[in-house]
């Protein structure tokens, strides 16, 4: 789980990139002559300037989608791991078993044995291969539609441009902040209140 909140962090570092971009690509009006209009086009069109951020850690902790696809998360990795476990016991299991009888075989049974083996281990390699990319798959896809959701929800949320930049805040990546620039209280609501409307849907 640590690995998919290091992952989900790290998709938030992005989204800030991407804000970024929307601000520094939007073009600059410099006609000569027109200095007032101008400056009055840009105090309602361009951000103020104000910078917000969210603290990752309340919002893993109060935002009830993310619990949610934490909790499937964790479900199909517990399944996972049983599953490779299962297949690993019966594969010690059946080499065991074929190792204690191994002095009573004829060398064709042996031969047999051999291959019986190799093709079990064969096989446990392959299905443990294939649940780690079915599980690096859905990780990344559940990553991809909360960061989508954020995403979203930021952009209706900052629509009257109030916010230039809106970083993600974690502990130990940065060495200050100011709270009052905190806005994660407000965003868990608005995300909580979008996610409650999808259910009674």
């Amino acid at each position: 789980m640590k690995k998919f909140l290091v992952g989900l962090n790290v998709l938030l570092l992005v989204l800030v990139g991407y804000l970024y971009y929307l601000h520094f690509s939007k073009p600059v009006g410099t006609k000569a002559g027109n200095t007032n209009s101008q400056s009055a086009s840009d105090s309602t069109a361009n951000p103020s300037g104000l910078i917000g951020y969210i603290d990752l850690d309340t919002l893993q902790k109060y935002y009830k989608y993310y619990e949610k696809i934490k909790v499937d998360f964790e479900k199909k990795q517990t399944a996972a791991n049983n599953e490779i476990t299962s297949l690993q016991n019966r594969y010690q299991k059946r080499t065991n078993d074929l190792q204690d009888k191994a002095a009573t075989m004829t060398p064709q049974e042996q031969e047999n044995a051999m291959i019986e083996i190799n093709k079990m281990q064969q096989d446990f390699q392959n299905r443990k291969v294939a649940i780690d990319n079915e599980l690096f798959e859905y990780n990344n896809k559940i990553k991809e539609d909360i960061l989508s959701r954020i995403e979203g929800f930021l952009k209706d949320y900052n629509k009257d441009k109030r916010f230039t930049y809106i970083f993600s805040y974690e502990s130990g990546f940065m060495f200050y902040k100011d709270t009052s620039l905190n806005i994660t209280d407000e965003v868990v609501k608005g995300l909580n209140e979008l996610y409650d409307a999808e259910q009674k849907k």
